[in-house]
């Protein structure tokens, strides 16, 4: 494929997981490495097509400051690809928990496949749900999808609401549209809120704002129309990440992403 279809054809992916759109990304920059300048073309337009995306801003970052780009850019995938915060995730969920989250996400159908004695509450805010659990998940599975108007009564009902975040930054992370409203039910109802944070994800303020500038110069919907929302941290307890459950603090400050100021 031809280094400039195949920038294209990453850019438009949409609804893919981040390992696989993170490879994806790295074969379509590993045709640019050696242009500095081309490189960084690429970069932005792939940003500009998949601007929620902290683990894209991440692995950009990661490639353009390097001395070595070529080794930096495979080095980062493995990270991505090994990522351990789904297994941490798992592990650190009590017995017989119930959690509620807003839309299916990818850790939700291995969170399943390996605790068949969680129960799962979830918020159906796209209308998806359903056919993400007849996807992924086997018969048997204690599952329940309400709809966006329950949100209150799915919290009600949980033990733990988990947030998938696209990005995190330190005052803010980027969510389905309906985590804000779950998570500050579930912090007046005393329940946990658990955020989800796979490598790349957590950003330092300078790069979580250019992401959160170029997502709201991307978009161009009505904020109530969007399919994410920001989040604010001071609403979520813990953060699940490849180093387990620590504070929204500790993984902003763990997330290890260089600054680039020319990627925005």
């Amino acid at each position: 494929m031809h280094p400039i279809e195949r920038l294209r054809y990453v850019a438009r992916a949409t609804h893919v997981p981040a390992d696989v759109l993170a490879r994806e990304t790295a074969m379509a920059l590993a045709d640019f490495v050696g242009d500095d300048a081309g490189l960084l073309i690429a970069c932005r337009r792939i940003l500009d097509r998949q601007p929620a995306s902290g683990p894209l801003v991440w692995l950009a970052a990661h490639v353009l400051g390097a001395p070595n780009q070529r080794k930096a850019l495979w080095d980062a995938v493995e990270l991505l690809e090994e990522d351990s915060t789904q297994p941490a995730l798992a592990y650190s969920l009590p017995d017989d928990a119930v959690v509620a989250s807003v839309g299916w996400a990818d850790a939700l159908s291995t969170l399943a496949r390996k605790r068949g004695d969680l129960g799962f509450v979830i918020i159906d805010t796209d209308g998806n749900a359903e056919y993400h659990i007849d996807r992924f998940i086997d018969d048997g599975q204690n599952i329940v999808t309400v709809d966006a108007e329950a949100i209150a009564q799915a919290v009600f009902g949980a033990t733990h609401l988990l947030v998938s975040f696209d990005a995190l930054g330190p005052e803010h992370g980027l969510a389905p549209i309906g985590s804000f409203p779950a998570a500050a039910v579930a912090c007046h109802l005393g329940v946990p809120v658990w955020g989800i944070a796979s490598i790349g994800v957590a950003l330092n303020d300078r790069m979580y704002g250019g992401l959160t500038r170029r997502w709201n110069e991307q978009t161009t919907d009505s904020r109530y129309l969007r399919e994410r929302e920001e989040v604010p941290t001071t609403l979520v307890d813990q953060v699940v990440t490849t180093a387990g459950l620590i504070t929204p603090e500790q993984a902003v400050q763990a997330g290890g992403c260089p600054i680039v100021a020319e990627l925005f």
